[in-house]
Protein backbone atom coordinates (compact mmCIF):
# COMPACT_ATOMS: atom_id res chain seq x y z
CA UNK A 1 0.00 0.00 0.00
CA UNK A 2 1.64 3.28 -1.06
CA UNK A 3 1.98 6.24 1.29
CA UNK A 4 0.25 9.63 0.87
CA UNK A 5 -2.83 8.13 -0.75
CA UNK A 6 -5.71 10.56 -1.24
CA UNK A 7 -8.36 7.82 -1.50
CA UNK A 8 -8.57 4.05 -1.90
CA UNK A 9 -11.28 1.44 -2.33
CA UNK A 10 -13.19 -0.67 -4.81
CA UNK A 11 -14.41 1.07 -7.96
CA UNK A 12 -18.18 1.29 -7.75
CA UNK A 13 -18.68 3.38 -10.87
CA UNK A 14 -16.68 5.02 -13.66
CA UNK A 15 -18.51 7.97 -15.24
CA UNK A 16 -17.21 9.26 -18.57
CA UNK A 17 -20.33 11.23 -19.51
CA UNK A 18 -20.07 15.00 -19.52
CA UNK A 19 -16.95 17.01 -18.83
CA UNK A 20 -14.04 15.41 -17.02
CA UNK A 21 -13.72 11.86 -15.69
CA UNK A 22 -15.41 10.70 -12.50
CA UNK A 23 -14.66 7.78 -10.22
CA UNK A 24 -16.85 6.52 -7.36
CA UNK A 25 -15.07 4.36 -4.76
CA UNK A 26 -16.72 2.10 -2.19
CA UNK A 27 -15.05 1.43 1.18
CA UNK A 28 -16.41 0.51 4.61
CA UNK A 29 -19.92 0.74 3.26
CA UNK A 30 -19.45 4.35 2.19
CA UNK A 31 -19.07 5.95 -1.23
CA UNK A 32 -16.56 8.61 -2.26
CA UNK A 33 -16.84 10.46 -5.57
CA UNK A 34 -13.63 11.81 -7.12
CA UNK A 35 -13.56 14.08 -10.18
CA UNK A 36 -10.65 14.44 -12.60
CA UNK A 37 -10.27 17.16 -15.22
CA UNK A 38 -8.97 14.59 -17.69
CA UNK A 39 -8.72 10.80 -17.44
CA UNK A 40 -5.50 9.71 -15.69
CA UNK A 41 -2.98 7.76 -17.77
CA UNK A 42 -4.09 4.19 -18.55
CA UNK A 43 -7.58 4.86 -17.13
CA UNK A 44 -9.01 2.90 -20.06
CA UNK A 45 -7.76 -0.31 -18.42
CA UNK A 46 -9.70 0.23 -15.20
CA UNK A 47 -13.11 -1.37 -14.70
CA UNK A 48 -15.79 -1.42 -12.05
CA UNK A 49 -14.81 -3.80 -9.26
CA UNK A 50 -11.08 -3.08 -9.36
CA UNK A 51 -9.43 -2.01 -6.10
CA UNK A 52 -7.38 1.16 -6.61
CA UNK A 53 -5.54 3.94 -4.82
CA UNK A 54 -5.74 7.54 -5.98
CA UNK A 55 -2.29 9.06 -5.66
CA UNK A 56 -2.83 12.42 -7.30
CA UNK A 57 -4.94 14.23 -9.89
CA UNK A 58 -3.19 12.34 -12.67
CA UNK A 59 -2.16 9.05 -11.04
CA UNK A 60 -4.22 6.01 -10.03
CA UNK A 61 -2.55 2.82 -8.79
CA UNK A 62 -4.25 -0.52 -9.48
CA UNK A 63 -3.99 -2.46 -6.21
CA UNK A 64 -6.03 -5.58 -7.08
CA UNK A 65 -7.92 -6.18 -10.32
CA UNK A 66 -11.32 -7.84 -10.15
CA UNK A 67 -10.91 -10.86 -12.41
CA UNK A 68 -14.02 -12.66 -11.16
CA UNK A 69 -17.28 -11.35 -9.70
CA UNK A 70 -17.54 -11.43 -5.92
CA UNK A 71 -19.65 -14.22 -4.39
CA UNK A 72 -23.26 -13.23 -3.63
CA UNK A 73 -22.60 -12.14 -0.06
CA UNK A 74 -22.98 -8.76 1.62
CA UNK A 75 -20.78 -7.28 4.30
CA UNK A 76 -23.30 -5.57 6.63
CA UNK A 77 -20.84 -3.61 8.75
CA UNK A 78 -23.49 -1.82 10.84
CA UNK A 79 -25.24 -5.10 11.68
CA UNK A 80 -21.95 -6.77 12.60
CA UNK A 81 -20.93 -3.85 14.83
CA UNK A 82 -24.31 -3.98 16.56
CA UNK A 83 -23.96 -7.76 16.95
CA UNK A 84 -20.56 -7.25 18.62
CA UNK A 85 -22.01 -4.62 20.98
CA UNK A 86 -24.82 -7.04 21.76
CA UNK A 87 -22.44 -9.90 22.63
CA UNK A 88 -20.33 -7.57 24.75
CA UNK A 89 -23.50 -6.42 26.49
CA UNK A 90 -24.35 -10.04 27.32
CA UNK A 91 -20.87 -10.63 28.74
CA UNK A 92 -20.96 -7.39 30.73
CA UNK A 93 -24.35 -8.35 32.18
CA UNK A 94 -23.08 -11.65 33.60
CA UNK A 95 -19.69 -10.31 34.63
CA UNK A 96 -21.40 -7.57 36.62
CA UNK A 97 -23.29 -10.30 38.51
CA UNK A 98 -20.07 -12.20 39.27
CA UNK A 99 -20.71 -15.09 36.90
CA UNK A 100 -17.67 -16.93 35.55
CA UNK A 101 -17.44 -17.41 31.78
CA UNK A 102 -16.60 -21.01 30.84
CA UNK A 103 -15.40 -22.52 27.57
CA UNK A 104 -16.54 -26.07 26.86
CA UNK A 105 -15.20 -28.26 24.01
CA UNK A 106 -16.51 -28.36 20.44
CA UNK A 107 -15.55 -32.02 20.03
CA UNK A 108 -17.50 -34.14 22.48
CA UNK A 109 -18.29 -37.77 23.28
CA UNK A 110 -22.03 -37.04 23.44
CA UNK A 111 -23.61 -34.12 21.58
CA UNK A 112 -26.85 -34.35 23.59
CA UNK A 113 -29.63 -36.91 23.43
CA UNK A 114 -32.65 -34.80 22.43
CA UNK A 115 -34.58 -37.26 20.23
CA UNK A 116 -35.60 -34.89 17.42
CA UNK A 117 -32.15 -33.44 16.75
CA UNK A 118 -29.81 -34.61 13.99
CA UNK A 119 -26.11 -34.37 14.77
CA UNK A 120 -22.75 -33.83 13.10
CA UNK A 121 -20.14 -36.52 13.72
CA UNK A 122 -16.45 -36.89 12.99
CA UNK A 123 -13.54 -39.17 13.88
CA UNK A 124 -10.49 -38.61 16.04
CA UNK A 125 -7.55 -40.58 14.65
CA UNK A 126 -4.39 -41.09 16.68
CA UNK A 127 -2.18 -43.71 15.08
CA UNK A 128 -4.33 -46.75 14.49
CA UNK A 129 -6.85 -45.73 17.17
CA UNK A 130 -10.11 -44.24 15.91
CA UNK A 131 -12.72 -42.63 18.14
CA UNK A 132 -16.07 -41.18 17.12
CA UNK A 133 -16.76 -37.64 18.32
CA UNK A 134 -19.54 -35.11 17.75
CA UNK A 135 -20.13 -31.40 17.45
CA UNK A 136 -22.31 -30.38 20.43
CA UNK A 137 -25.98 -29.50 19.97
CA UNK A 138 -25.63 -27.70 23.31
CA UNK A 139 -22.86 -27.19 25.90
CA UNK A 140 -25.23 -28.41 28.62
CA UNK A 141 -23.54 -31.67 29.66
CA UNK A 142 -20.12 -30.10 30.17
CA UNK A 143 -21.52 -27.10 32.03
CA UNK A 144 -23.30 -29.50 34.40
CA UNK A 145 -20.04 -31.36 34.91
CA UNK A 146 -18.57 -28.00 35.94
CA UNK A 147 -21.36 -27.61 38.54
CA UNK A 148 -20.46 -30.99 40.02
CA UNK A 149 -16.78 -30.00 40.05
CA UNK A 150 -17.58 -26.95 42.19
CA UNK A 151 -18.68 -24.13 39.87
CA UNK A 152 -21.69 -22.17 41.10
CA UNK A 153 -22.51 -19.24 38.76
CA UNK A 154 -21.31 -19.91 35.22
CA UNK A 155 -22.20 -18.91 31.67
CA UNK A 156 -21.02 -19.61 28.13
CA UNK A 157 -21.56 -18.13 24.67
CA UNK A 158 -21.09 -21.37 22.77
CA UNK A 159 -21.19 -22.32 19.08
CA UNK A 160 -23.68 -25.18 18.65
CA UNK A 161 -24.36 -27.46 15.69
CA UNK A 162 -27.59 -29.12 14.58
CA UNK A 163 -27.80 -31.03 11.33
CA UNK A 164 -30.76 -30.74 8.99
CA UNK A 165 -31.82 -27.28 10.23
CA UNK A 166 -31.81 -24.63 7.51
CA UNK A 167 -34.75 -22.21 7.54
CA UNK A 168 -35.26 -18.47 8.03
CA UNK A 169 -34.82 -19.04 11.77
CA UNK A 170 -32.35 -21.93 11.75
CA UNK A 171 -28.74 -22.36 10.65
CA UNK A 172 -26.78 -25.60 11.20
CA UNK A 173 -24.29 -23.53 13.23
CA UNK A 174 -25.55 -20.97 15.74
CA UNK A 175 -24.69 -19.34 19.07
CA UNK A 176 -26.18 -20.49 22.35
CA UNK A 177 -26.04 -18.60 25.63
CA UNK A 178 -26.31 -20.93 28.62
CA UNK A 179 -26.05 -20.00 32.27
CA UNK A 180 -26.45 -21.96 35.49
CA UNK A 181 -26.91 -21.16 39.16
CA UNK A 182 -25.95 -23.92 41.60
CA UNK A 183 -27.89 -24.14 44.86
CA UNK A 184 -30.73 -22.22 43.21
CA UNK A 185 -33.90 -22.76 41.19
CA UNK A 186 -35.95 -21.35 38.30
CA UNK A 187 -37.29 -18.28 40.11
CA UNK A 188 -33.85 -16.68 40.01
CA UNK A 189 -33.30 -17.76 36.39
CA UNK A 190 -36.60 -16.14 35.41
CA UNK A 191 -35.48 -12.89 37.04
CA UNK A 192 -32.16 -13.15 35.16
CA UNK A 193 -34.02 -13.38 31.84
CA UNK A 194 -36.10 -10.29 32.55
CA UNK A 195 -33.07 -8.29 33.69
CA UNK A 196 -30.98 -9.42 30.70
CA UNK A 197 -33.64 -8.44 28.15
CA UNK A 198 -34.19 -5.02 29.74
CA UNK A 199 -30.43 -4.45 30.06
CA UNK A 200 -29.90 -5.17 26.34
CA UNK A 201 -32.88 -3.00 25.35
CA UNK A 202 -31.35 -0.08 27.25
CA UNK A 203 -27.87 -0.68 25.81
CA UNK A 204 -29.09 -0.96 22.21
CA UNK A 205 -31.86 1.67 22.46
CA UNK A 206 -34.66 -0.79 21.73
CA UNK A 207 -38.22 -0.69 23.08
CA UNK A 208 -38.48 -3.24 25.93
CA UNK A 209 -41.37 -5.70 26.36
CA UNK A 210 -44.61 -4.06 27.42
CA UNK A 211 -45.04 -6.46 30.34
CA UNK A 212 -44.04 -9.87 31.68
CA UNK A 213 -46.59 -12.67 31.71
CA UNK A 214 -46.39 -16.26 33.03
CA UNK A 215 -48.69 -19.15 32.14
CA UNK A 216 -48.63 -22.85 32.85
CA UNK A 217 -49.03 -25.14 29.86
CA UNK A 218 -52.31 -26.38 31.35
CA UNK A 219 -53.63 -22.79 31.57
CA UNK A 220 -52.81 -22.21 27.90
CA UNK A 221 -54.49 -25.45 26.79
CA UNK A 222 -57.58 -24.45 28.77
CA UNK A 223 -57.54 -20.89 27.36
CA UNK A 224 -56.88 -21.66 23.69
CA UNK A 225 -58.01 -25.27 23.27
CA UNK A 226 -60.81 -25.58 25.84
CA UNK A 227 -59.06 -28.67 27.19
CA UNK A 228 -58.14 -29.73 30.72
CA UNK A 229 -54.57 -30.93 30.35
CA UNK A 230 -53.43 -33.24 33.18
CA UNK A 231 -50.13 -34.86 34.04
CA UNK A 232 -51.67 -38.21 33.07
CA UNK A 233 -53.40 -37.07 29.86
CA UNK A 234 -53.00 -39.91 27.36
CA UNK A 235 -51.93 -39.96 23.75
CA UNK A 236 -55.42 -41.01 22.73
CA UNK A 237 -56.92 -37.98 24.48
CA UNK A 238 -54.52 -35.65 22.67
CA UNK A 239 -55.29 -37.38 19.38
CA UNK A 240 -59.02 -36.79 19.95
CA UNK A 241 -58.32 -33.15 20.85
CA UNK A 242 -56.36 -32.69 17.63
CA UNK A 243 -59.30 -34.09 15.64
CA UNK A 244 -61.70 -31.70 17.39
CA UNK A 245 -59.42 -28.73 16.69
CA UNK A 246 -58.72 -29.79 13.08
CA UNK A 247 -54.97 -30.04 13.72
CA UNK A 248 -53.14 -32.13 11.13
CA UNK A 249 -51.42 -34.90 13.10
CA UNK A 250 -50.94 -37.47 10.34
CA UNK A 251 -47.18 -37.44 10.99
CA UNK A 252 -47.56 -37.93 14.76
CA UNK A 253 -46.47 -41.15 16.41
CA UNK A 254 -45.67 -40.41 20.05
CA UNK A 255 -47.51 -38.43 22.70
CA UNK A 256 -44.77 -35.79 22.34
CA UNK A 257 -45.70 -35.41 18.65
CA UNK A 258 -49.39 -34.83 19.39
CA UNK A 259 -48.58 -32.36 22.16
CA UNK A 260 -46.11 -30.45 20.00
CA UNK A 261 -48.36 -30.19 16.93
CA UNK A 262 -51.33 -28.95 18.96
CA UNK A 263 -49.18 -26.47 20.88
CA UNK A 264 -47.51 -25.16 17.71
CA UNK A 265 -50.78 -24.56 15.85
CA UNK A 266 -53.25 -23.57 18.55
CA UNK A 267 -51.21 -22.05 21.39
CA UNK A 268 -47.96 -20.45 20.16
CA UNK A 269 -49.65 -18.13 17.60
CA UNK A 270 -51.93 -16.77 20.36
CA UNK A 271 -49.08 -15.60 22.61
CA UNK A 272 -48.71 -11.81 22.83
CA UNK A 273 -45.96 -10.44 20.61
CA UNK A 274 -45.22 -7.40 22.75
CA UNK A 275 -45.01 -9.12 26.14
CA UNK A 276 -42.21 -11.29 27.49
CA UNK A 277 -44.01 -14.60 27.98
CA UNK A 278 -42.94 -17.43 30.29
CA UNK A 279 -44.60 -20.80 29.61
CA UNK A 280 -44.00 -23.19 32.50
CA UNK A 281 -44.93 -26.52 34.11
CA UNK A 282 -44.81 -28.91 31.15
CA UNK A 283 -46.30 -32.43 31.02
CA UNK A 284 -43.92 -35.04 32.50
CA UNK A 285 -43.13 -36.54 29.07
CA UNK A 286 -41.89 -33.05 28.09
CA UNK A 287 -39.69 -32.72 31.18
CA UNK A 288 -36.47 -33.47 29.24
CA UNK A 289 -33.63 -32.75 31.69
CA UNK A 290 -35.83 -31.07 34.31
CA UNK A 291 -36.98 -32.31 37.68
CA UNK A 292 -40.68 -32.92 38.31
CA UNK A 293 -42.68 -30.65 40.59
CA UNK A 294 -44.45 -32.04 43.64
CA UNK A 295 -47.68 -32.27 41.60
CA UNK A 296 -46.02 -34.09 38.71
CA UNK A 297 -45.28 -31.40 36.11
CA UNK A 298 -41.94 -30.87 34.41
CA UNK A 299 -40.26 -28.02 36.32
CA UNK A 300 -39.12 -26.00 33.33
CA UNK A 301 -40.15 -22.96 31.30
CA UNK A 302 -39.76 -21.58 27.79
CA UNK A 303 -39.52 -17.87 26.96
CA UNK A 304 -41.31 -16.11 24.07
CA UNK A 305 -41.08 -12.57 22.73
CA UNK A 306 -42.00 -11.02 19.38
CA UNK A 307 -43.15 -14.41 18.09
CA UNK A 308 -39.80 -16.08 18.81
CA UNK A 309 -39.15 -18.95 21.18
CA UNK A 310 -36.02 -17.56 22.82
CA UNK A 311 -35.00 -19.87 25.62
CA UNK A 312 -35.56 -23.13 27.44
CA UNK A 313 -34.95 -23.33 31.21
CA UNK A 314 -34.84 -26.24 33.66
CA UNK A 315 -34.82 -26.90 37.35
CA UNK A 316 -32.02 -29.31 36.58
CA UNK A 317 -32.40 -33.02 37.16
CA UNK A 318 -29.55 -34.27 39.36
CA UNK A 319 -30.78 -37.78 40.19
CA UNK A 320 -28.38 -40.16 38.39
CA UNK A 321 -30.74 -43.13 38.09
CA UNK A 322 -33.63 -41.07 36.73
CA UNK A 323 -31.24 -39.32 34.34
CA UNK A 324 -30.02 -42.69 33.02
CA UNK A 325 -33.62 -43.79 32.46
CA UNK A 326 -34.48 -40.60 30.58
CA UNK A 327 -31.33 -40.83 28.45
CA UNK A 328 -32.20 -44.44 27.60
CA UNK A 329 -35.72 -43.31 26.64
CA UNK A 330 -34.23 -40.60 24.42
CA UNK A 331 -32.05 -43.17 22.65
CA UNK A 332 -35.10 -45.39 22.01
CA UNK A 333 -37.01 -42.40 20.64
CA UNK A 334 -34.07 -41.64 18.34
CA UNK A 335 -34.23 -45.19 17.03
CA UNK A 336 -37.97 -44.87 16.42
CA UNK A 337 -37.38 -41.61 14.53
CA UNK A 338 -34.54 -43.19 12.52
CA UNK A 339 -32.07 -40.66 13.93
CA UNK A 340 -28.41 -41.45 14.50
CA UNK A 341 -28.00 -43.16 17.87
CA UNK A 342 -25.35 -41.32 19.87
CA UNK A 343 -23.06 -42.52 22.63
CA UNK A 344 -23.63 -41.39 26.20
CA UNK A 345 -21.10 -39.39 28.18
CA UNK A 346 -20.03 -41.64 31.04
CA UNK A 347 -18.13 -38.81 32.70
CA UNK A 348 -21.39 -36.84 32.92
CA UNK A 349 -23.05 -39.71 34.78
CA UNK A 350 -19.98 -40.08 36.97
CA UNK A 351 -20.41 -36.43 37.95
CA UNK A 352 -24.08 -37.03 38.78
CA UNK A 353 -23.15 -40.07 40.87
CA UNK A 354 -20.58 -37.96 42.69
CA UNK A 355 -23.28 -35.35 43.34
CA UNK A 356 -24.43 -32.29 41.40
CA UNK A 357 -26.04 -29.53 43.50
CA UNK A 358 -29.64 -28.49 42.83
CA UNK A 359 -29.41 -25.91 40.08
CA UNK A 360 -31.35 -23.70 37.73
CA UNK A 361 -30.14 -23.55 34.13
CA UNK A 362 -31.20 -22.07 30.81
CA UNK A 363 -30.26 -22.17 27.13
CA UNK A 364 -31.00 -19.03 25.09
CA UNK A 365 -30.57 -18.63 21.34
CA UNK A 366 -28.41 -15.55 20.85
CA UNK A 367 -29.43 -15.01 17.23
CA UNK A 368 -33.09 -15.45 18.18
CA UNK A 369 -32.94 -12.73 20.85
CA UNK A 370 -31.07 -10.39 18.49
CA UNK A 371 -33.74 -10.96 15.82
CA UNK A 372 -36.48 -10.19 18.35
CA UNK A 373 -34.70 -7.03 19.52
CA UNK A 374 -34.32 -5.61 16.02
CA UNK A 375 -37.29 -7.11 14.18
CA UNK A 376 -35.16 -9.21 11.84
CA UNK A 377 -36.75 -12.23 10.21
CA UNK A 378 -33.82 -14.14 8.72
CA UNK A 379 -30.97 -15.52 10.78
CA UNK A 380 -28.81 -15.42 7.66
CA UNK A 381 -28.92 -11.60 7.78
CA UNK A 382 -26.79 -11.74 10.95
CA UNK A 383 -24.02 -13.73 9.31
CA UNK A 384 -21.33 -12.77 6.82
CA UNK A 385 -21.06 -16.41 5.73
CA UNK A 386 -24.42 -18.15 6.24
CA UNK A 387 -25.02 -21.51 4.63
Amino acid sequence: MPENVKAAGRIYRIDTDGPGWKLTLQREGKFQKIEFTTPPPHAEYLQEGDIVAVISANEILLLAPQKEPLPPRTFHEETLRTWNRYLQGVRDFFNSREFLEVKTPSLVVCPGTEPTLDVFSTELKIGSAVRKLYLPTSPELHLKKALALGAEKIFELAPCYRNGELTERHQPEFMMLEWYRAYDNLNTIKKDVQDLVHSLCALLDVMPPQSVQSYSVAELFKLHCGFELRTDTTKEELKALAARLNVDVHSAESIDDYFFLIFMEKVEPKLSLEDLIFVEKYPPYQAALARLTADGWGDRFEVYWKGYELANAFHELNHPEIQRLRSAEDIEKKKDLHKEVVALDNEFFQCLEAGMPPSGGIALGLERLFMALFGKHRISDLRLFPL
